[in-house]
């Protein structure tokens, strides 16, 4: 939930999803267990979340969408399902950590150098923004 924080409501949906895409990009960098621990735990049924997924990130989840719709309706993006938005962030951001292996591998056996991890953070950004009608900031 640490990155959820990035997602200022407030903001303008160029802005507020730009920095929870940043936020994401940088924990899946860092802290790369955490999201394969996650995936791991979602893959088995999710024996011990379940109840914070059937709380705590469904009401973050519904509000995030909420404000998804609101910038919808005022025009300031492409109509989309908020819900398909918010996967697509999630499963993009979270490859970069969970198959970080298979992404050294094609990268000569080696980490991703700060350039590269740069690049590879204004991709993200690109391709999800212009996908609902925005520009990377």
């Amino acid at each position: 939930m640490e990155a959820a924080s990035a997602f200022d409501t407030e903001l303008g949906p160029r802005e507020a999803l730009s920095r929870y895409i940043d936020k994401k990009m940088d924990l899946a960098r860092t802290h790369p267990y955490g999201s394969k621990v996650w995936a791991t735990e979602i893959i088995h049924g999710a024996p011990i979340i379940q109840d914070y997924l059937e709380g705590q990130l469904l009401e973050w989840s519904q509000d995030r969408s909420k404000h998804i719709q609101r910038w919808i309706e005022d025009g300031e993006m492409d109509s989309i399902d908020p819900a398909h938005l918010l996967y697509m962030i999630w499963s993009t951001t979270q490859h970069y950590a969970d198959f970080g292996h298979q992404i050294e591998t094609l990268n000569a056996g080696k980490p991703y150098s700060d350039a590269q991890w740069q690049i590879a953070k204004l991709s993200v950004k690109t391709i999800i923004l212009k996908g609902i009608g925005l520009t990377p900031s």
